[in-house]
């Protein structure tokens, strides 16, 4: 035995590096506040140790890690933590000093307010310096490192301690070498080039930031602030440099046809600058830019910006020359009426006919001079009225010309026609009395049309047709009425079966209502004559007091749980439902449900099924009970394990309902469980599993047989 447990120690030692080598491949981090994460390589530490674990665990560092006190960089140069074998009298080992050896560095993006980032490689200064050089004397290695300005690095801060002309470049003039610069576009087709000004020997610093604050709040300039020395306008005067009033084209380069999309309207530079320079027009006619203004036709016709030239004398005018300057005809313009809907304008079909100004700008005027009229000023010849007179083309009285109007319909599948209505009637006669066109219309009930509003105005049985009883000559089809009853759910009535042998006005409105002024009756108001039993009184129709079938839906009823279905048409062929509903059984949701010790008791389908007047509910369960009942769980603990007891098997063995039911296990949700104990002195399930009937309970072995396994246990909703 001894020996066995020396080979049994020997071989796990044996096994020990192959562990440790699976268990610790990956790289560990710790995290250092000032100096991110650091790497630990547990495999290379290994090699070097030839796998002995105890040469750092736990003398130096503890393999539980929240054991361990956080170690300095200068307690660890006292040979503390790493600093055990990474020393001066172990020199095979990286030293300390030695940072980048563990704490990774890479290029670092530093952002400046009001100049975007730059980008400081540690590489290219590794290469040359140590870490401690600059940490912590120059620049903090964390985020609370703070920033300095290039005024604060030029008296010597933060990079200014090297680079200041003499150790390295200086921070005051070779803005370049850390600050990366580019082509700037800007508005108007100008580009800004850093590259041609800085090949000229100016330096960064005569632009900025006297002239020039860049980023984000950096400020634009207009070319009128530009002519009085603004921004580039310091050095481009026509003195030092190319005057920016005149030589427009030195920085605006490619300028192009600029669109006015609201009128489809172009204006070509290249076509003017093949006649006049820039500043014949900028700044004087047009300011370009944000500070440009727009102007009107009739601005324009009064001389201001386009008009300045085009006057018919220096160059076409504007005033009846539009297709030079709006290419292809107009688009079709849509005015939204609030009382009358969307109108659309045809250009196209009055282009056909006239020219642009024989409407522009006398009549009509264009863009945001445009003023809307109403049809009382158009009846008077202004706007559109000015031609729609009923002698130079259809007056503007015919409204349905340019008014679109169309079928309307209603709810209940009613409708109304105007092409009908204005083959006999004018707009007028109904708009706005007695209706107001569009959203701000009133819709009227049935009833108030037949005492004379609405479409009752006419309608009323001397002028037209009466709305009292012609119902299906505005209402084209009828639908069937669902009626969500409380206590028996969805009840229809089909108006397609009613119409073959009544009338519309037979029961609207004199017996029902219809529409939202509709009254809900209920079956003891219609057994007395009201709505459905005004005819449904057993005599003009089936009564409602006992065909109840005819209109009600009776379906099968799934009990849950226990898979009783309850069937309405075995029991209809032989009761009346006033049987059962409501002495019973309330329908709906008002009904309560019994247990099977209440039925048996004479309760619910008890008070027939009592083996008397039919099969009783004690021993007949299969018969309402048509399925295998579900499996029944019983929630115990972890420990103990869930049961699951399955009707199935046990029906299976030949067994009947009430074998067990009600003589071993009461039927229903009871609130008794039963415990071990009590099953081993023959109740419940003891009651077999006790005897040579089946295995027994008392069974150490069996108990898994309906215990589940520890390892299989969850916790599950009883059932």
């Amino acid at each position: 035995m001894k020996l066995l447990k020396i080979l049994v120690m020997f071989a796990v030692l044996l096994a020990a590096p192959l562990v440790l080598q699976a268990d610790f491949k990956q790289t560990l981090y710790f995290n250092s506040p000032k100096a991110g994460k650091i790497p630990f390589e547990h495999e290379n530490h290994l090699r070097h140790l030839s796998n002995n674990c105890s040469a750092c665990h736990n003398a130096i560092y503890h393999i539980v890690r929240k054991n361990n006190v956080p170690v300095t960089m200068a307690e660890m140069n006292k040979g503390k933590s790493c600093g055990t074998c990474h020393n001066k009298d172990n020199p095979r080992a990286p030293q300390l000093d030695n940072c980048s050896g563990c704490h990774p560095v890479d290029a670092v993006s530093i952002s400046i307010p009001n100049f975007g980032s730059l980008v400081f490689s540690h590489k290219k200064h590794l290469a040359m310096y140590s870490c401690t050089d600059c940490h912590d004397s120059l620049f903090k290695a964390d985020r609370s490192n703070p920033h300095y300005s290039m005024q604060q690095m030029e008296q010597g801060k933060s990079c200014g301690g090297c680079h200041e002309g003499k150790t390295a470049f200086s921070v005051k003039g070779d803005c370049i070498k850390c600050h990366q610069v580019g082509e700037i576009a800007m508005a108007g087709e100008s580009v800004f080039s850093h590259k041609a000004h800085l090949d000229m020997s100016f330096a960064c610093s005569e632009c900025h930031n006297k002239l020039f604050i860049p980023g984000p709040n950096r400020i634009s300039y207009a070319m009128l602030d530009m002519e009085k020395g603004k921004s580039c306008g310091a050095c481009h005067d026509g003195k030092t440099a190319f005057s920016v009033k005149s030589e427009c084209q030195k920085c605006h380069k490619n300028v192009k046809e600029i669109p006015f999309k609201a009128f489809n309207a172009r204006f070509s530079h290249l076509a003017h600058l093949k006649v006049f320079k820039c500043d014949d027009c900028h700044g004087v006619i047009f300011v370009g830019g944000t500070a440009n203004t727009r102007f009107t036709m009739p601005d324009m016709e009064k001389g201001l910006s386009c008009g300045a030239c085009h006057d018919n004398k220096t160059a076409f005018g504007v005033a009846g020359n539009c297709d030079k300057c709006h290419l292809g005809i107009p688009a079709d313009v849509s005015f939204s009426i609030k009382n009358a809907g969307k109108v659309s304008f045809s250009h196209s079909r009055h282009r056909s006919t006239f020219a642009c100004n024989d409407c522009h700008n006398a009549i009509v005027s264009s863009g945001v001079a445009s003023v809307r009229f109403t049809m009382a000023d158009m009846g008077k010849g202004k706007s559109c009225g000015a031609c729609h007179d009923g002698k130079t083309a259809f007056g503007v009285k015919e409204c349905s010309k340019c008014h679109p109007v169309k079928k309307i319909l209603f709810s209940d599948d009613a409708r109304f026609n105007h092409d009908k209505h204005l083959a006999v009637y004018s707009c007028s006669d109904c708009h706005n009395q007695p209706y107001s066109a569009g959203p701000d219309n009133k819709r009227v009930t049935m009833s108030e049309m037949e005492k004379g509003a609405s479409c009752g105005g006419c309608h009323d049985g001397s002028t037209v047709f009466s709305v009292k009883g012609d119902c299906d000559k505005c209402h084209r089809s009828t639908v069937n009425v669902t009626f969500n009853v409380k206590e028996t759910g969805n009840t229809i009535f089909s108006h397609s079966v009613h119409s073959a042998l009544f009338k519309c006005s037979d029961c609207h409105n004199g017996i029902f209502v219809a529409g939202k002024r509709s009254k809900r009756s209920s079956m003891a108001d219609m057994e007395k004559g009201s709505s459905c039993g005004t005819c449904h009184d057993g005599k003009s129709a089936f009564g409602v007091k006992s065909d109840c079938q005819k209109c009600h839906t009776v379906k099968q009823i799934h009990f849950r749980p226990g898979s009783a279905v309850f069937s309405h048409i075995p029991h209809i062929a032989a009761y009346g439902c006033k049987d059962c509903h409501p002495t019973l059984y309330v329908p709906g949701p008002g009904n309560k449900r019994f247990s099977m010790a209440q039925m048996e008791q004479g309760k619910s389908c008890g008070s027939c099924h009592d083996d008397k007047t039919a099969f009783g509910v004690k021993a007949n369960c299969q018969k309402c009970h048509p399925a295998t009942p579900r499996t029944v769980r019983y929630e115990l603990s972890a420990n103990t394990g869930n049961v699951d007891f399955s009707h199935k098997p046990h029906a299976e063995k030949g067994y009947n309902c009430n074998d067990c039911h009600y003589a071993v296990v009461p039927s229903g949700n009871p609130d008794k469980r039963w415990v071990m104990k009590e099953m081993d002195q023959g109740k419940f399930c003891g009651t077999c599993h006790g005897f040579s009937m089946a295995f027994s309970v008392k069974d150490p072995a069996a108990c898994e047989r309906c215990h589940q396994k520890e390892s299989d246990w969850r916790p599950q909703q009883m059932q």
